[in-house]
């Protein structure tokens, strides 16, 4: 079933790419509007909690039109923000990015979050020539050998790198296992970066466990698990996942420590597991160690928008603001003096942080370890990560 649904998706995904090749005949050619044009990909139909992320860059884009539209070397632009609901599926994402790129002819594109939706996007941004700024994507290979390609979270080497540091030199560990859906870029390459860096720093990856995704009893990995003497489990996966994975490995007898990645802070359910306390996880977004102007700005966003700002609507408006700053440095919306004004922003100030695309497109940034302690989420170590 899985290999004719496989099939499914790359017959479907092989006729999105005859669509993007008809439509590349069209329009695009044609002198644009005086506007900038801003492609946003978000699948807000199967992922309700990406919601907020819309919200927040639709009142972002409306501040700056309310102040007269952004201001390109003495003229003022407005800014259009063309959101595409992909529903989660690579047919539609890649139909959505083609309209976008040949119909809509934007100048850049937002999105996707994921990093197995952005991945073939990656590839349609780069034959086309037109910036590409994930907001959380974070498999390495998503920038790698693009020039038009860019992301403001962490990348998943830097978030293996640092768990298995914190694993090691902060917690004093020294077996761990892992447990991941293997059939998902995300959380196989953050398992696999991670045991790569804590056998590194001389721990023992006692067990690597995998599963199906969809796959709701962990009863045999976790039993493997524990009788390996792992003192802590890896767990880089969903949040739908997590919230089992955690519970039935304390009920299986586990006692060790979990780890995890940035996508434990996209459900806030977990933090009140009382299975998951004294957890730790990597995170690009700490609101707990802001100051200043950011924390100022968040602050505002979220009585405008009457909800918290979560990770990814925070990084949303980091991906939307380094678009914008970058239109402003390249003094144009062209798609290619665009893609140069971005990859010259050097100490762009983000609600999540600083950021600088010094590396290529991944964004030299900080990163934090939060801890989960009495149901809520604190800050444990912080630091400048380089990709």
């Amino acid at each position: 079933m899985r290999g004719a649904l496989f099939s499914l998706a790359v017959l479907c995904a092989l006729a999105s790419w005859a669509l993007l090749a008809s439509l590349a005949a069209c329009s695009r050619a044609e002198a644009p509007e005086e506007d900038l044009r801003i492609g946003f990909l978000v699948p807000v139909s199967c992922s309700p909690s990406l919601d907020i992320s819309r919200r927040a860059a639709e009142l972002s884009v409306a501040r700056v039109n309310a102040e007269g539209g952004l201001d390109l070397g003495g003229r003022r632009v407005k800014v259009r923000l063309l959101l595409e609901d992909t529903g989660g599926q690579v047919e539609g994402i890649m139909t959505a990015a083609a309209r976008l790129i040949h119909q809509k002819r934007v100048s850049a594109l937002v999105g996707p979050y994921f990093s197995r939706d952005a991945l073939p996007v990656a590839d349609v941004a780069e034959s086309a020539r037109i910036p590409l700024v994930s907001p959380s994507a974070s498999s390495p290979p998503l920038t790698k050998g693009r020039r038009y390609v860019f992301r403001v979270c962490l990348v998943d080497t830097v978030q293996g790198r640092i768990m298995a540091q914190f694993a090691r030199e902060d917690l004093s560990l020294r077996r761990a296992a892992v447990l991941y859906d293997e059939a998902d870029a995300y959380p196989r390459g953050l398992a696999l970066l991670f045991s790569e860096s804590f056998t590194g720093l001389g721990g023992q990856v006692t067990a690597r466990e995998i599963y199906a995704t969809g796959a709701s009893d962990f009863a045999a990995q976790l039993a493997r698990i524990r009788a390996s003497g792992a003192q802590a489990l890896f767990l880089p996966n969903f949040p739908a996942d997590l919230s089992r994975q955690i519970i039935q490995a304390r009920a299986a007898g586990f006692t060790g420590v979990f780890l995890g990645g940035d996508a434990w802070a996209l459900d806030q359910s977990i933090q009140a597991l009382p299975q998951a306390e004294g957890s730790f996880f990597s995170s690009d977004y700490a609101l707990e160690s802001m100051a200043g102007p950011a924390r100022q700005e968040v602050e505002r966003y979220q009585r405008e928008l009457g909800a918290p700002l979560d990770k990814n609507a925070a990084l949303t408006l980091d991906a939307l603001g380094v678009v914008l700053a970058g239109a402003k440095a390249a003094g144009s919306v062209d798609p290619v003096l665009l893609r140069e004004g971005i990859a010259s922003l050097r100490g762009y100030e983000g609600l999540t942080g600083r950021l600088s695309f010094e590396q290529g497109g991944d964004a030299v940034r900080g990163a934090h370890v939060l801890a989960i302690e009495g149901g809520q989420v604190h800050s444990r170590k912080t630091s400048k990560a380089a990709p």
